[in-house]
C-alpha cells in the first residue's frame, strides 16, 4: 500500500479511482483511515483535509484501485472558488466525469445529520458514476438509544449503504467487502428509483428511538445540549473562549521555546561539526551560516506548528472548535469577515505559513483572499525577540512599561488586521457575504492516533513546501550580507567589520534616504534586511553588526550596546523614538519571505505577493513615522 498527496485526478494504469466524498465531520477521513490506514487528519471542522490524499490498495479478489480522500464539501452543484476545500473537492469529481475515468463514489454521511447529509446525496445520484453510501456515527446513535436501520435508504435512493463504526477496526472487512462490490458493478448501468423522496421523512424512517432506551443513554442525548448552554451563554461563552485562547498561546509559547532552544543547539553543534572540513572562509561560512542557518530556521518554526496543530486538533476533534467560529462569528462580520475566519487568525499568532493554509476552510473565495492579505498583520511568534530587544533596549528598569508596551504591540496587530480587512471588503476583495453555514457536532473525545498523524502531516507540508524557499532565499541573504560591495574597501574605516564592507551594507546605506525619517540608519536597514529571511533574524545581524557575537544568545548585550551607541560627534546614535519607530515598523512590515512564499502557493499567483510587501511597507514606514513623532512630543527623545 501507497500514500501520496495529490492535487488532480491521477489514475495509476487500469486502477479505478475510489472517490470518499462527504461534508465536514461526516468522518470521511476516519474512513478513509480504516480502509488504508494512512495520513489523513480527522476532524469536526471544515478545512481538516486540506490535500487530496490518495492510497493504492487491493480489494478483496485482487482488484486494485486508489481510494481518495477529498476535502469536505457541503454541494457540488454551487459555485465555488477552486482554491478552496469544497472547490477541490468539485473540480477532482468534475475532472473525473470529464475524462471518463474509471471510477466510483463512496459517500460518507453522519448517521446523526442524516437529513442534512442526504442533500448532497441527491447531488451525488445525479452524477454518472457508482455510488456507496457509508453511514458513520452509527456508535453515537447508538450509546444515544436510537437504532438505525439502512433498508429504507436502500429502498428510497436504489443505491447499496451500509452503517459502520469506522473507530472499530472490525469495519474495514465491511468497507473492504462494498468497495469491491461496488467497483464490480460499476459498468453495470445503474436503475434508480423516482428521487422525489424527502429527506426529513427518510431520516425519521431510517432512525428510531430503541426498544428500551436507559437512564445513560438519556443523559448523553442531553449532555450536548447542557455544555452548548454554558459554551454557548452570551457571557460565560466568550469568556470561556478567551481563556482557552489564552491557555492555548501560552502552552505553545512554554513548550515550543523549549524545542526551539533544543533544535537550536543541535544545529549549532551541526555548524560546529562542518566548520572543520570546510573552515572558516567563505565556503564554510556559506555552508554553516547560509544552508546550516536558514535549516535552523526551518527547524525553528517547527515546534511552534507541530504544538499549534496538535491544540487545534485537540479542539477540533472535541467538536469545540465550530463553537468558537459561531462565538465571533458576531463581531468578525462587522469587519467584513464571518466566524470561519477565526481559526487562520487565531493560527497566524503562532505562525503565519500555517495560518495561510488554514484559509481554505473558507467558502467565500473574496474572504479567504481578505484574510490571506492580512493575516501577516497579526503579530507571530517570530516577532517576540525583535520586541524584547527592543524593550530592554530602550525602556530598561521599567517592567510595567515593557508589558503594557507589549501588550500593546499585539493589540496594534489585531487592531490593524481587521480595519485592513474592512477596508479591503469594501474595495478590493468587495463582494457578496456568505452567511456563516457550520454544523455543531456532538462533543468526543480526540483521537490520539488521529492528532499524532495531523501533526506529522502538518510537519511534513511546512518542509517542503516552504523549507526548501526558506534555503534558497537564506544562502542569497547570505551573499548579501559577506560578499564585499565592489570598491567598499577604499572608503571603509580600517577596523570594519566585513559585514560593514558588504553588499549589504552599500543596500542599507542606499535605504538611509528613505528610513533617515525614522531615525534608522544603515545598520538598523541591514537589520531589516537580515531579518527578511526569518524576523528572529533582526536580533543576530544587529550583534554582529555591533561586533557583539552570538547576539541572538545574549541579548542583553546587544540591548546595551544599542542603548549607549554613540555617533562620531559623541552623540547617542538610537534614541527611545528610534526604538518605538522600530517596534512599530516590525508590527506592520511583513518582514518574512516564508510567509510570501506561502502566500505565492496559495494565491498562486506573485501579484498579491507584491501587493502584500508593498502595502505592509508602506503601511509601516507611516505608521512609524507617526509614532517617531508621537514619542517625541511625549518627550522620549
Amino acid at each position: 500500500m501507497s500514500h501520496d498527496h495529490g492535487g488532480g485526478p491521477k489514475h495509476p494504469g487500469t486502477a479505478t479511482s475510489v472517490l470518499l466524498v462527504g461534508r465536514p465531520n461526516a468522518g470521511k477521513s476516519s474512513v478513509y483511515n480504516r480502509l488504508t490506514g494512512g495520513d489523513a487528519k480527522v476532524g469536526n471542522f471544515p478545512g481538516v483535509t486540506v490535500d487530496v490524499l490518495a492510497a493504492d490498495l487491493t480489494l478483496p479478489g485482487g482488484v486494485p484501485v486508489r481510494v481518495l480522500d477529498l476535502p469536505g464539501v457541503y454541494s457540488l452543484d454551487v459555485t465555488l472558488d477552486p482554491g478552496t476545500d469544497e472547490g477541490v473537492a468539485r473540480s477532482f469529481v468534475e475532472g473525473v466525469v470529464a475524462e471518463g475515468s474509471r471510477a466510483a463514489l463512496v459517500q460518507v454521511l453522519d448517521a446523526s445529520q442524516l437529513a442534512a447529509g442526504l442533500a448532497l446525496t441527491r447531488e451525488l445520484l445525479a452524477r454518472p458514476l457508482p455510488l456507496l453510501v457509508v453511514l458513520t456515527q452509527r456508535d453515537v446513535l447508538a450509546d444515544e438509544g436510537r437504532a438505525l436501520s439502512v433498508e429504507p435508504l436502500r429502498a428510497a435512493l436504489g443505491v447499496p449503504v451500509i452503517a459502520v463504526n469506522a473507530r472499530d477496526p472490525s469495519s474495514r472487512a465491511t468497507l473492504l467487502g462494498a468497495v469491491a462490490a461496488l467497483v464490480a458493478e460499476g459498468a453495470r448501468p445503474r436503475v434508480r428509483p423516482d428521487d422525489a423522496w424527502d429527506a426529513a421523512e427518510l431520516e425519521r424512517a431510517a432512525i428510531r428511538d430503541a426498544d428500551a432506551v436507559d437512564a445513560r443513554a438519556l443523559r448523553r442525548r442531553a449532555r450536548t445540549e447542557r455544555l452548548d448552554r454554558l459554551l454557548l451563554h452570551p457571557v460565560a461563552g466568550p469568556a470561556i473562549f478567551l481563556g482557552l485562547m489564552v491557555g492555548l498561546f501560552a502552552a505553545v509559547y512554554a513548550v515550543a521555546d523549549p524545542a526551539s532552544r533544543a533544535l537550536d543547539f543541535a544545529v549549532q553543534h551541526g555548524g560546529r561539526l562542518l566548520a572543520r572540513p570546510f573552515g572558516h572562509g567563505l565556503l564554510g561560512s556559506f555552508v554553516v551560516d547560509g544552508l546550516l542557518g536558514g535549516a535552523g530556521t526551518v527547524l525553528a518554526f517547527l515546534p511552534q506548528i507541530v504544538i499549534l496543530t496538535a491544540a487545534m486538533e485537540l479542539l477540533d476533534s472535541s467538536g469545540y472548535l465550530a463553537r468558537g467560529a459561531f462565538l465571533v462569528d458576531g463581531v468578525l462580520r462587522r469587519f467584513g469577515l464571518g466566524g470561519r475566519a477565526f481559526v487562520p487568525m487565531l493560527t497566524a499568532h503562532a505562525c503565519a505559513v500555517p495560518a495561510i493554509a488554514a484559509t481554505r476552510i473558507l467558502r467565500d473565495p473574496r474572504e479567504r483572499l481578505t484574510v490571506i492579505l492580512v493575516l501577516p498583520l497579526l503579530t507571530c511568534s517570530a516577532r517576540i525577540p525583535t520586541y524584547g530587544l527592543l524593550l530592554a533596549a530602550f525602556f530598561p528598569g521599567r517592567a510595567w512599561l515593557q508589558a503594557c508596551l507589549f501588550v500593546a504591540l499585539y493589540l496594534l496587530g489585531g487592531a490593524a488586521a481587521v480595519v485592513v480587512a474592512l477596508v479591503l471588503r469594501r474595495s478590493a476583495t468587495k463582494g457578496r457575504r456568505l452567511p456563516l453555514v457550520l454544523e455543531m457536532p456532538e462533543y468526543r473525545s480526540p483521537d490520539p492516533r488521529a492528532v499524532a498523524r495531523a501533526c506529522a502531516v502538518a510537519a511534513r507540508r511546512f518542509v517542503r513546501d516552504v523549507g526548501v524557499v526558506i534555503l534558497a532565499c537564506g544562502a542569497v541573504l547570505w551573499a548579501l550580507l559577506h560578499i564585499p560591495a565592489p570598491g567598499a574597501a577604499d572608503g571603509a574605516r580600517a577596523d570594519a567589520s566585513a559585514m560593514e564592507r558588504s553588499i549589504g551594507a552599500s543596500l542599507g546605506r542606499s535605504l538611509e534616504p528613505v528610513t533617515r525619517p525614522l531615525g534608522f540608519d544603515w545598520r538598523i536597514n541591514v537589520g531589516l534586511i537580515g531579518s527578511f529571511g526569518a524576523r528572529e533574524l533582526m536580533v543576530g545581524t544587529l550583534g554582529v553588526i555591533s561586533g557583539i557575537e552570538d547576539a541572538g544568545d545574549h541579548p542583553e548585550s546587544l540591548a546595551t550596546r544599542l542603548r549607549t551607541a554613540r555617533d562620531a560627534r559623541g552623540q547617542r546614535r538610537y534614541t527611545a523614538r528610534t526604538g518605538v519607530a522600530l517596534l512599530v515598523f516590525f508590527v506592520f512590515a511583513c518582514q518574512c519571505m516564508s510567509t510570501l512564499a506561502a502566500v505565492r502557493r496559495e494565491t498562486r499567483s506573485w501579484r498579491w505577493v507584491a501587493f502584500i510587501t508593498a502595502y505592509t511597507y508602506a503601511l509601516a514606514w507611516a505608521a512609524a513615522w507617526v509614532a517617531s513623532r508621537a514619542a517625541a512630543m511625549l518627550g522620549l527623545d
